[in-house]
């Protein structure tokens, strides 16, 4: 809806808001593929339309200069904005470059971030810790946002001010339960210029997380090296990653909902690194034993031990009692409860296996 309506130059801001992991910043960052492009004159930093020219280069232009400069087809601007941005990076500064321009020195204005996202989006990346340790970014956005189109002043000692007016669409993330708060309560004029707000949960149903992994989430298919011998650290990192069953990934799917791991960042990471293993050791299909392993490090300061070995106890089980073939394809391996019988050996893990995890318990957590 926020792309369609940025592709009409009519702006609806737009702010998701979740936990941490649950793929805010990553969905904004792809919905950039939405963006219809966009024509401007050909060359111009401010995305200028050659029907209506705004920037201070183009805007007094003839009709027979902007005919004879010419016009280009680009994608739409998609730009993004940190808390750590200086002022001038975001609005704009004296260019240096063409000021010591030996040849020809001219004081001139290199546009930042906001003036280059006209006609398209800027994303802002935990706007509420922006809205609290940046108040000047805060105010740009804030005249940015105020009306449609928005207005974007640009000083610069030396020069006269350049007033500009833009249509930015503004995507922001945040997660509300993390410092400074929620943005109604770091900056609430900020908050009420977003049009739409988004409530961005966890999933809650193994078929859609097991999907969600089907589709991809964690998989890692890195160009392979030629010059990698084959089960070496640097060929597990760069042929392609091991297959996984599909009973393994539904079991990740049911510890995801079981155990209220509630990251997708989390859920990603311990799969690539199951697959990594795996790899390192040469096979080319994952096995129960990896995910085990893998879980050591992935659910880390994310999920109480104890709660994590009550689900990992079903592990024994989804390896050696996958119901019926693979759907996945992929070809047999060995036998994969081992991998985890060798890891509770060598005191990785707890020893009891084959119990099915309970009926989402409510797990204490421990800090990230």
């Amino acid at each position: 809806m926020s792309a369609a309506a940025a592709g009409r130059g009519r702006p609806l801001h737009l702010h998701a808001e979740g936990p941490r992991g649950t793929g805010k910043t990553s969905v904004l960052r792809a919905a950039r593929a939405a963006l219809a492009p966009i024509v401007r004159v050909r060359g111009c930093p401010y995305n200028c339309d050659p029907e209506a020219p705004h920037c201070p280069v183009h805007r007094d232009w003839s009709r027979g200069a902007l005919a004879e400069g010419g016009a280009e087809r680009v994608p739409a601007p998609f730009l993004e904005l940190s808390a750590s941005a200086k002022l001038a990076t975001a609005v704009g500064a004296i260019d240096l470059a063409r000021l010591l321009d030996r040849s020809r020195p001219e004081a001139a204005l290199l546009p930042g971030t906001l003036a280059r996202s006209h006609r398209g989006v800027v994303f802002v990346d935990e706007i509420n810790r922006l809205a609290d340790v940046a108040p000047e970014l805060t105010d740009a956005l804030l005249d940015v946002m105020g009306t449609k189109p928005g207005r974007l002043q640009i000083e610069e000692a030396g020069l006269p001010p350049v007033e500009l007016t833009v249509d930015v669409t503004v995507w922001a993330a945040s997660n509300p339960d993390e410092e400074p708060g929620p943005l109604e309560q770091t900056r609430l004029q900020l908050a009420d210029r977003f049009d739409l707000r988004v409530a961005v949960e966890p999933p809650r149903d193994a078929a859609v997380v097991f999907a969600l992994l089907q589709q991809g989430l964690g998989a890692a298919a890195p160009a392979p090296d030629a010059g990698a011998a084959p089960g070496s650290p640097q060929d597990a990192g760069s042929g392609p990653e091991a297959a996984w069953p599909a009973h393994l990934l539904r079991f990740l799917a049911d510890f995801y909902v079981r155990s209220g791991l509630d990251s997708l960042r989390a859920l990603a990471a311990w799969r690539e690194a199951a697959g990594i293993l795996a790899a390192r050791e040469g096979r080319r299909r994952v096995e129960a034993g990896d995910v085990r392993r893998a879980a050591r490090w992935t659910l880390r300061g994310r999920l109480d031990p104890e709660a994590a070995e009550r689900g990992l106890r079903a592990l024994d089980a989804a390896g050696n009692h996958s119901a019926g073939p693979d759907p996945s394809g992929a070809p047999a391996g060995g036998t994969e409860g081992s991998g985890a019988a060798e890891d509770a050996a060598g005191g990785d893990g707890a020893g009891t296996a084959g119990a099915a995890p309970p009926a989402r318990p409510a797990p204490r957590r421990i800090a990230a």
